[in-house]
């Protein structure tokens, strides 16, 4: 597998026209998974998110190898770069909730520390249970 150095050296030996397409491949892709996954789930008959679709569709076509990590490591780095931007609109939006959120601070509180908690103590004895059995 290739990793992301030799994959930028590589990319830079491209010509201008060769990147331009490796960008839109990459996109075209990821928006051709994220389309699949919404399509599937307005067919759903329970509400379920096709963004989460379309990332476990294309999850599950790069470990099948239909689809090669170079197609869309750019595309995709690209996405994880400017991710906290995508962030901005979401945080905003809270902001015309303030009321509703400091109506039920203890409540959001509380279920920030309680799923935090689980969460940590799952993956410990999770990672308990499996270093184990690499032991035996």
């Amino acid at each position: 597998m290739m990793n992301f150095n030799t994959l930028f050296l590589q990319f830079k030996k491209f010509k201008p026209v060769d990147k331009i397409v490796d960008f839109s491949r990459g996109f075209l892709i990821i928006l051709l998974f994220l389309s699949v996954g919404k399509l599937i789930s307005s067919y759903l008959p329970f509400s379920f998110p096709g963004s989460i679709l379309g990332l476990l569709l294309l999850f599950s076509a790069l470990n099948l190898r239909l689809i090669k990590v170079e197609w869309i490591m750019i595309s995709g780095s690209l996405l994880l770069k400017y991710m906290a931007l995508l962030f901005v609109p979401v945080g905003v939006g809270l902001t015309n909730h303030f009321a509703l959120i400091f109506d039920h601070w203890f409540v959001i509180t509380f279920s920030f520390f309680f799923t935090t908690l689980l969460i940590l103590l799952s993956v410990g004895h999770l990672y308990q249970f499996l270093n184990k059995k690499e032991d035996l």
